[in-house]
């Protein structure tokens, strides 16, 4: 009777290791840290991190498990369910709470960007009521604007999966004055897409910051600890910057 007991204790111990090792893994196109190729998989500085992240925690779950969705579906899904995670997450005051973080995993800034031709200067923070800016629903360049008090009645929102194209052809057609992004997720981006990034200027920088793996706040803290030492396991031994050269 008590090696059956000792038995189910050990099966039910290694499921419930299985259970807090399986995390559900939500992405969006966010080049070069969070991409599809041309091939239909999935690619990127960060997606690459996570590849030797899991691989180093001897996790049966690979860059495979991954799903790609718009960031607005993604960030909602991880703020919901337990053990659900989206990256590439920039880390910011008001979502500090909303989440618990693994990282950082790259830096980040995140800016407002206009037509050269348009000639918009923002000497204050009121000067962005004038103006009508394009976000993307829930991202972190609709957050730090309200952070700083620019009035959300401006703001032309997007949830799209392709909404940094799409955001470009808006600014391009004159339906948008500014747009509020990751400023070398926006550039990038645009050039794979062919715009003439040439003709579009930085005009703003609201945040100089660092990218996360941003989970559930439900998620067990033994998983983020977990996560947490097999990230910093490989940014010693050479994995994390061999894979941050690649994208230079």
């Amino acid at each position: 009777m008590q090696k059956i007991v000792i038995l189910l204790l050990s099966v039910s111990l290694s499921l419930f290791a299985s259970e807090m090792q399986r995390i559900k893994i939500f992405t969006e196109h966010y080049p070069p840290y969070n991409m599809k190729n041309i091939n239909g998989k999935l690619n990127g500085s960060s997606v690459e991190v996570l590849g030797a992240v899991l691989k180093e925690m001897g996790s049966k779950q690979t860059i495979k498990d991954v799903k790609l969705r718009s960031w607005t579906k993604s960030y909602k899904i991880a703020k919901k369910i337990k053990n659900a995670m989206v990256f590439s997450t920039t880390r910011t005051s008001s979502r500090e709470k909303l989440f618990k973080w693994v990282g950082p995993i790259a830096t980040t800034t995140i800016g407002v960007l206009a037509l050269k031709s348009k000639h918009i200067v923002i000497n204050k923070i009121s000067d962005f009521n004038k103006y009508k800016i394009g976000v993307v629903l829930d991202d972190v360049g609709q957050t730090l604007l309200e952070e700083v008090g620019v009035d959300k009645s401006i703001f032309s929102y997007v949830n799209d999966e392709d909404a940094i194209n799409v955001s470009f052809n808006r600014l391009k057609n004159d339906k948008i004055d500014m747009f509020s992004y990751n400023l070398n997720v926006a550039f990038v981006n645009a050039e794979m897409e062919g715009f003439d990034i040439e003709k579009y200027e930085v005009i703003y920088t609201l945040k100089v910051g660092e990218l996360y793996f941003a989970f559930n706040k439900n998620t067990d803290d033994a998983v983020i600890e977990k996560w947490q030492k097999a990230l910093d396991t490989i940014k010693k031994n050479g994995t994390f910057k061999e894979i941050q050269n690649k994208y230079k």
